[in-house]
């Protein structure tokens, strides 16, 4: 007995349930110590809320209410609710605080606790007379009274929030805080008859205390600005009927329009966009670092800008968010005509009258333009719901004749009855002292001639921006294009009429070998390994980013999926400012689907922005890995559309192809991109062909038994068709060869080229200098594996997340030693502002030139640089400081230090100081460099033209990885079915 009663003793008792009658002591006693302080005749002097147990109890009272709720069933009150309600207890506790504010704060406790009980109770909780009414009262006094207002400003957000949020879930209690003045003043009583035209003419005035607060945060930062904008989008979403006529008619859309306008404002007008904390986060950001020649920045005078200070990203950050909140409006607003009046002051107060002047006044001298053009970028950015981008992008581009529909309503007279803006002209050319002519200046001429900047930096931030009207805004982009339509000529259906022409396979495999050879003239060490390092990676990357691409989404009308969400779902996400992506995928099929049917089309080979970008182009080694990474960018996003074809500027036309009995004609002078001869620079056609037999043969010899069903048709493809040879060259092919050749120039300048290479090849993409990086036995891709692949692409997210670009790699290395990155994501709490401030300001200097978009082949961040390797690769983690003593840093310094002339400098200007000797008058001419007449020699004694080996190398890379690129895209297009082949 001895050994169980030890068992006995260790058993806990349960704990006794407490009754009602004790729940309701309990809660007594509670209200009853609030009570007495209260009513107490000796009050203490100064006596302060907080040196009292009334937060404590009054939480306790807020608890025992909702753990009674929860243990009741069918919707009944407990015996506490009874004695809340019938005691009229938060009647009391309004009167008391609102009478007088003792002890002092008990009117902020009032409201916590208010706010308490209303998000944590059922949503009829509000419904009760006794809570709805003292409730209404507090709010009231604390809004119409300015130092309430302000001392309690935080916890009035926070209670109207809930409410809004409450009010969202059940509509119902609109009813409650939205009324007429006249009804809740009126006393209800008989009233004798009117003359019927009396209530006519009588117009409701109506009250809405929760709506014309929140309305006064809607542009601060923090936690009171994200609760106030959140609040506001849930009653944005019942905006009809009165509602949505009280809100028509307020000022609404005028402050939100206007408070663009003044953060815009408030952004520095010069702006110099870079950060030398992040060069040594990994390897290839330090090797891409080295480049960045500070001298190229404006001098950091009064009123310059850098893009990581504090400051500014805490001012770029509340301008992001208020443009989001009125994106937000507009695809949550059921209400049109407050949509239609939100784009009308947009258009009017914002673009015309705030941002147009600004792009007039930019220079390139001071980086005003370097400031000007990243704001538009990172507007064009936000910018996705499809009415607002009609306005704020199809005004930069003066598009006023597309989508006549909605520009009509944009620019027609507001109706007298709602008329806001009386007295101000609608004309665009009249409204604002800049429109003085038709021909105005557009976001055309803007890119156009920042282009052809000698500022690099100005160079830099035009080209993502360029990048972000392609990607994101692709049928304006085209207006910048010089474009005709892409049809058969030779169609004998209709089923082919109006469809783009096929090339044969044999054309398609020579283009690609053609491609492949140049990367073989580049690295002549990995040479053998084109297809082993990295290039599945581009493959896989371009398909996933192909089908993402809303172009394509569009031609081949695929839907995109998306759940259907609650109201319960649907308001956790509005909380804190997160952005539903349910609702927004809803909203970009509806906008897909309003898209008028595209036309493909090709670039005509006079095309001005292509003839900028082979500029540009021309003078790659002689330019910064930054603005290379950003131009490449450019041209594979103007790749990726299936809707413009590739011929006759990144792939061959079927008039480039000629017989094999014909004379491959390359010595026309007429052709503006013909090739040099074979004499010239060695390399022929049918060293090419040569080339592709040894490797098929040794191709052969190493197969193993896993090869497609069709593998012998594609080996043999060249003996089933007629070879084909080109007799012109699309001008991206031809310049990219031009660089390849020019590539063997410093090859036999520099000593130990390929080894250099090799090291800082493996430096950028594997974060090693010295060691190979590939796994041994590593198979080489052959073109049936690769076409295999296509036939049954792999759509697993996992696989796709796991597999990087060396492009992407690099573009998101630049972007992390200059803070450019190609997120736009909503913070994910708003008391984290300074956190969603950061990356709207990393936004706003890389803009698209990051790793993410079309431009580098994948979407990658610079925190990802360092670990999203190529799967067939050994990962390695980057330290977060460079060790100067590292093979990699000896390498990079000894790189840097190695001064040559490229063949074609840039045509940016960069002061260099060069030191000068203190001479004495008759040593002047001894010492004095001596004028020559020889422009070659003075050419080589120009030290300002000279450029670092490190940077020859990085753009030797990134030439070749681009190269890959370009293929990888002709490859997926054709894999896919935008661009067709043919097999006879």
């Amino acid at each position: 007995m001895d050994y169980f009663s030890k068992f006995k003793k260790r058993i806990i008792p349960p704990k006794v349930q407490l009754t009602a009658a004790m729940q309701l002591a309990k809660f007594h006693k509670c209200w009853d110590y609030v009570h007495n302080i209260f009513i107490a005749e000796d009050r203490k002097a100064n006596l302060h809320v907080k040196q009292t147990e009334i937060p404590e109890r009054l939480r306790h009272m807020v608890d025992m209410l909702v753990n009674e709720e929860a243990q009741q069933e069918d919707n009944t009150t407990g015996v506490c609710m009874e004695y809340f309600l019938k005691n009229g207890i938060l009647q009391y506790l309004v009167n008391v605080s609102e009478k007088m504010d003792y002890p002092e704060g008990i009117r902020g406790e009032a409201i916590r606790t208010i706010a308490s009980m209303v998000d944590l109770l059922d949503d009829r909780f509000l419904v009760h007379n006794a809570v709805h009414k003292p409730t209404i009262k507090l709010l009231r006094f604390c809004v119409l009274d300015e130092r309430q207002s302000e001392l309690y400003h935080e916890d009035l957000v926070d209670l109207m929030y809930i409410i809004c949020s409450k009010i969202h879930g059940f509509p119902a209690l609109l009813n409650i805080f939205f009324h007429d003045k006249q009804w809740l003043t009126t006393p209800q009583k008989p009233s004798p008859p009117v003359p019927a035209t009396l209530p006519q003419n009588t117009i409701p005035e109506y009250e809405f205390l929760l709506f014309t607060y929140l309305l006064r945060f809607v542009h601060r930062e923090g936690r009171s600005g994200d609760f106030a904008r959140t609040g506001l989008l849930f009653l944005m979403e019942m905006a009809t009927h009165q509602l949505g006529d009280f809100i028509l008619e307020s000022d609404f859309a005028t402050i939100m329009s206007a408070g663009l306008g003044a953060l815009y404002s408030q952004l520095p007008r010069k702006l110099i966009i870079k950060d030398d904390t992040e060069i040594n986060s990994t390897p290839a950001s330090y090797l891409l670092g080295q480049d960045l020649d500070l001298r190229m920045y404006p001098s950091e005078e009064l009123g310059v800008e850098q893009s990581n200070s504090e400051q500014f990203k805490y001012q770029l950050d509340s301008f992001l968010k208020l443009l989001e909140f009125c994106q937000d409006i507009l695809i949550r607003c059921p209400n049109d005509a407050i949509s239609e009046r939100l784009l009308q002051c947009i258009r009017m107060i914002f673009l015309e009258n705030i941002l147009y002047p600004s792009i007039l006044e930019c220079s390139d001298i001071d980086g005003s333009s370097v400031a000007v053009v990243s704001y538009i970028d990172l507007i064009l950015q936000t910018v996705q719901q499809q009415n607002l981008a009609i306005v704020i992008v199809g005004f930069l581009m003066d598009a006023s004749d597309d989508d006549d529909e909605i520009t009509n309503k944009l620019t027609s007279p507001i109706s007298p009855t709602n008329n806001l803006f009386a007295g101000v002209e609608f004309d665009r050319f009249k409204s604002s002292p800049y429109f003085t002519a038709a021909e105005r200046f557009t976001l055309k001429d803007l890119i156009f001639s920042r282009l052809k900047s000698s500022s690099q930096p100005t160079v830099i931030a035009t080209l993502k921006l360029l990048k972000t009207l392609i990607v994101k805004h692709c049928r304006f982009a085209n207006r910048l294009l010089s474009t005709c339509p892409d049809i058969n000529p030779t169609a004998t259906n209709e089923e082919e009429n109006g469809i783009a022409s096929t090339m044969i396979i044999s054309h398609h495999i020579r283009e690609i070998e053609l491609y492949f050879s140049l990367i073989s003239a580049i690295d002549q060490v990995h040479a053998d390994d084109i297809l082993g390092f990295g290039y599945e990676n581009y493959l896989y990357d371009i398909e996933v980013q192909m089908n993402q691409d809303h172009c394509f989404q569009h031609a081949t009308q695929q839907p995109e999926t998306h759940t259907s969400s609650s109201k319960s779902e649907k308001r956790r996400s509005f909380k804190y400012g997160q952005r539903s992506s349910a609702d927004f995928l809803q909203q970009q099929q509806r906008q897909n689907n309003t898209i008028t049917q595209r036309q493909r089309h090709r670039i005509r080979p006079t095309d001005t922005l292509i003839q900028i970008l082979l500029g540009l182009l021309s003078h790659f080694f002689a330019q910064t890995p930054e603005l290379n990474l950003a131009l490449t960018g450019v041209i594979s996003s103007l790749a990726i559309c299936p809707y413009r074809s590739l011929e006759g500027w990144i792939s061959f036309c079927e008039s480039d192809r000629t017989h094999a009995n014909d004379v491959l004609n390359l010595s026309s002078t007429h052709h503006h991109h013909h090739l040099p001869t074979p004499q010239e620079d060695g390399i022929k056609v049918d060293e090419i062909y040569a080339l592709s037999a040894i490797q098929e043969q040794e191709r052969e010899q190493g197969q193993d038994d896993d090869q497609s069903v069709d593998f012998g048709a594609e080996r043999n493809s060249i003996r089933m068709t007629a070879p084909t040879q080109f007799k012109s060259f699309p001008p991206f092919y031809t310049l990219l060869r031009t660089l390849t050749q020019q590539i063997d120039y410093y090859r036999s300048e520099v000593d130990e080229f390929d080894r250099l290479l090799d090291e800082r090849w493996n430096g950028l993409l594997f974060g090693e200098s010295t060691a190979h990086c590939s796994v041994p036995g590593t198979p080489i891709p052959t073109h049936a594996n690769v076409r295999r692949t296509f036939d049954q692409p792999t759509t697993s997210p996992k696989i796709f997340g796991q597999r990087r670009n060396s492009l992407g790699l690099l573009k998101a290395s630049v972007s992390s030693s200059t803070t450019h990155t190609n997120n736009m994501v909503p913070p994910p709490n708003p008391s984290k502002s300074l956190s969603s401030s950061t990356t709207a300001a990393a936004m706003a200097v890389g803009g698209s030139g990051g790793g993410g978009g079309n431009g580098g082949g994948t979407m990658v961040t610079s925190t990802s640089s360092s670990t999203n390797t190529p799967t067939h690769t050994t990962t390695t983690t980057a330290p977060p400081i460079i060790n100067p003593l590292s093979p990699l840093a000896i390498h990079a310094k000894k790189t840097l230090q190695v001064r040559i002339q490229p063949l074609f400098p840039s045509n940016f200007e960069i002061d260099r100081d060069e030191p000068i000797l203190n001479l004495d008058e008759e040593d002047e001419d001894t010492f004095a460099p001596q004028p020559t007449t020889n422009p070659s020699q003075r050419k080589k004694m120009d030290k300002t033209t000279e450029i670092s080996l490190s940077m020859l190398l990085n753009n030797v890379v990134i030439l070749e990885e681009t190269i890959k690129e370009l293929v990888a895209i002709m490859q997926v297009r054709r894999s896919l079915g935008i661009d067709r082949i043919r097999y006879t």
